[in-house]
């Protein structure tokens, strides 16, 4: 998911139809008798006389294209993943908003998306599309940053699930619809084009100046835009091909997005589900080494070492002891933090229940313990300690 604002300008045109008034075409007046043309008409300065015009609203039934039978189909069954996450500032690490797409694969609450769109997610929050159930929390149940594919649980039982067709059934030129979440527009939004290529292979720069190759893709001129990160591309059956992917848009064409072919999406989706995550402590905070220019800012010695806190993550254990940006984590049990690589260290001896006694350094209150219960880190943080 691209989480940058992109603009969006929308041009409206107005249509104008005909209406049960007759007018007779120009030149056909009736000429020979001399009359004035002008006489027909009201005085100047006052209204015409409209006492005989009729607007008329066609009742008869509409008959609908099978494009949006097919979409009503699929739409309780994708859904708008929204996201608090990890942003790099200039400052360090800082929580922004941002939202992706999602289609429901089992009734029992499994959704898939792309990696990218709850990558350093601190909070995911589905909203439905059913009309019957009230947004959720969700569990990153895990990812896989090559693939750009992740899994997202909710708590229900009684979703819709999407039905799953097979990519390697299409054909160049086949119809298919991208139905997902673009732009913040507040609602979905649906797009059709035809498939315009297979099994491609593209490379998109990361933030880290990193390039990642995606492989196994579809190519299509529907309409895909930040935001539809996550959300299905689907065949005229209804039925899931695709994976969409924003961040796989060729910035210098049109008419050119790319989706997971569902075919190759399946089987990272089903190892993910079926490996338990491995355990990693998780404090959930962001830290950096003590600069001097940061220690000013803190009122913390400029000789202090430790572990700055740069952000408390929302949920996190750490927000239960009341912990602040600024503050100086100098050990944890018997360990001395003397960096944020000590911290990192120090938590992957530890698993997810233990409880540790933290010393901290604050502006103000000196030096205090507090004592934290580890939680298991949430599967979107790839890395260990934030």
């Amino acid at each position: 998911m691209n989480r940058s604002f992109v603009p969006l300008m929308l041009a409206a045109t107005l249509a104008i139809g005909a209406c049960s008034v007759e007018v007779s075409p120009p030149g056909s007046e009736d000429r020979s008798s001399g009359s004035d043309a002008s006489a027909s008409r009201a005085p100047e300065g006052e209204p015409s006389d409209t006492s005989d015009i009729s607007i008329n609203q066609v009742d008869a039934p509409l008959q609908h294209s099978k494009t949006s039978e097919v979409v009503k189909r699929a739409l309780p069954s994708i859904v708008n993943v929204k996201v608090t996450a990890l942003t790099q500032g200039v400052l360090g690490p800082r929580e922004g908003k941002g939202q992706g797409s999602g289609v429901i694969i089992d009734s029992e609450g499994i959704i898939i998306t792309n990696n990218h769109v709850v990558q350093d997610a601190t909070e995911v929050r589905v909203v439905f599309n059913d009309q019957e159930h009230d947004a959720m929390d969700g569990t990153v149940v895990g990812v896989d940053p090559e693939r750009d594919l992740a899994v997202v649980q909710v708590k229900a039982d009684d979703l819709t699930p999407i039905e799953i067709g097979r990519s390697d059934a299409l054909e160049l030129g086949d119809d298919v619809i991208a139905i997902g979440y673009p732009l913040g527009l507040g609602g979905v939004t649906v797009t059709k084009g035809i498939v315009s290529g297979q099994n491609r292979t593209i490379k998109i720069p990361v933030p880290d100046g990193e390039t990642l190759r995606f492989t196994g893709l579809l190519q299509t001129d529907a309409a895909i835009n930040p935001g539809n990160s996550g959300g299905a591309l689907i065949d005229v059956n209804g039925r899931l091909i695709g994976v969409n992917s924003a961040a796989a848009l060729a910035a210098a064409a049109e008419n050119i997005g790319f989706a997971i072919e569902i075919d190759s999406a399946l089987p990272v989706i089903e190892q993910i589900l079926e490996e338990p995550l491995q355990e990693h402590a998780w404090l959930g905070v962001s830290v950096g080494d003590p600069e001097p220019a940061a220690l000013d800012e803190f009122g913390l010695d400029e000789d202090a070492k430790g572990a700055l806190v740069l952000e408390v993550l929302s949920g996190g254990p750490a927000e239960g002891v009341e912990m602040d940006i600024g503050d100086l984590i100098t050990s944890i049990d018997d360990r001395r933090i003397t960096s944020s690589d000590d911290l990192i260290d120090t938590l992957a001896d530890l698993v997810p229940g233990d409880e540790v006694e933290l010393t901290i350094i604050s502006e103000g209150d000196g030096t205090r313990t507090e004592t934290v219960e580890l939680d298991q880190r949430p599967a979107q943080f790839g890395s260990a300690e934030e």
